[in-house]
């Protein structure tokens, strides 16, 4: 028996599924391109150290660090406005670019874990690889007057320290008025640098944090600058790639798909037969000849021997007999598979199901199919 299945019992649905890749320099050597006036590094064999022409490194500034307009910009940006300070290329760029096929779609925004020299560096998810711990850098520390002024790169910002604890690193700043309670990680004096616990924002000013590179999410490149030299590194990410399920409900209203199969159950009418001849395969099977019988018509039997508690029985036992069934053994087809077929009768998947389900005469039974594709 074969049963239409309605447009709306048919429904499709995409989500997003996320992989879990390493990698080190072994798999995807650091690339190292220079800011360099003419073809070479007077002063480095590119043969020697892999240093690249002076082309490579302006074909990357012209794609990515280039603001060509909202539309034509490549990569993730917070705000297009800022592109000059969230895409800023320093002289000497490291470049990771990853394998497409370990990339999918592109990569997950904030699953970038990179490592180098046991620095741990980040993105943000929105492009930029910065420090776990939202980093600044300041251009002044007047510790009599309280003042600490951070930068971010464009812009000079004079906060006042209210008060600090050294021992726990809580810090009371304000800016324009607006007050916040903050935690100091850490301070670098020889470069400049001072981590919180969080971005600085004060009445809805967001402080730019320190930036060390690039993250290009859809071209699984890694761009890395502002950072000290280096060949070894450790990267953690996760890949993007889209799945798609269509779920079908299956709907056997009572009565139907309730004829059994059993030999013991039915009445097989034949029509003929003939003799079939298939056709070889080279070293699996030769070919042989088999009989085809035609099925004219199946029938239910008037009665059938062996139901629970009598040597015959008739299909009208389930009706009479069945709220005194107690195992549920009364004759009626299991359901194990579900066949599927397209509008030309030819079958496109087959679903099966964890264990038989009885299909009762008299209940509707409904069945969800779901496959991805």
């Amino acid at each position: 028996m074969l049963k239409s299945i309605p447009k709306s019992n048919i429904s499709r649905r995409s989500f997003k599924v996320y992989k879990k890749f390493s990698a080190s320099e072994t798999i995807y050597p650091v690339i190292k391109v220079y800011n360099v006036d003419g073809l070479f590094d007077s002063d480095t064999s590119p043969m020697d150290e892999g240093v690249f022409v002076h082309l490579l490194y302006q074909s990357i500034k012209k794609k990515y660090y280039t603001d060509n307009g909202l539309i034509m910009n490549y990569g993730t940006l917070d705000n297009p406005a800022n592109f000059s300070s969230e895409r800023n290329i320093g002289d000497d760029v490291f470049v990771i670019t990853l394998d497409r096929n370990k990339v999918g779609e592109k990569i997950k925004p904030n699953s970038v874990i990179l490592e180098i020299d046991g620095t741990t560096y980040v993105d943000d998810g929105k492009g930029r690889i910065v420090n776990p711990n939202p980093t600044y850098t300041y251009t002044s520390l007047d510790v009599e007057n309280d003042n600490l002024t951070v930068t971010d790169g464009l812009t000079d910002y004079e906060l006042v320290v209210q008060s600090i604890d050294y021992e726990s690193g809580t810090a009371i700043l304000t800016f324009n008025g607006d007050t916040d309670d903050m935690h100091v990680v850490s301070m670098d004096d020889n470069n400049n640098l001072v981590s919180f616990d969080a971005i600085l924002n004060f009445n809805g000013l967001v402080i730019d944090e320190q930036s060390y590179g690039n993250v290009f999410y859809s071209d699984g490149m890694i761009s890395l600058t502002n950072i000290s030299d280096f060949t070894e590194y450790d990267l953690e990410y996760r890949s993007t790639t889209t799945i798609h399920e269509t779920e079908i409900l299956l709907e056997a209203k009572a009565g139907e798909f309730n004829y059994s199969q059993n030999p013991s159950a039915v009445n097989v009418t034949l029509s003929g037969s003939y003799d079939f001849t298939t056709t070889p395969i080279p070293n699996v099977s030769p070919a042989k000849t088999v009989k085809i019988k035609e099925v004219q018509d199946i029938s239910l039997r008037n009665e059938y021997h062996g139901t629970v508690g009598s040597n015959i029985g008739t299909w009208d036992d389930y009706s009479v007999s069945s709220s005194m069934d107690p195992s549920g053994s009364f004759l009626a087809p299991m359901v194990s598979t579900i066949g599927i077929y397209d509008k030309d009768g030819d079958m496109v998947a087959v679903a099966k199901l964890p264990q038989p389900i009885k299909n009762l005469p008299d209940y509707d039974v409904n069945f969800i199919v779901r496959f991805d594709t």
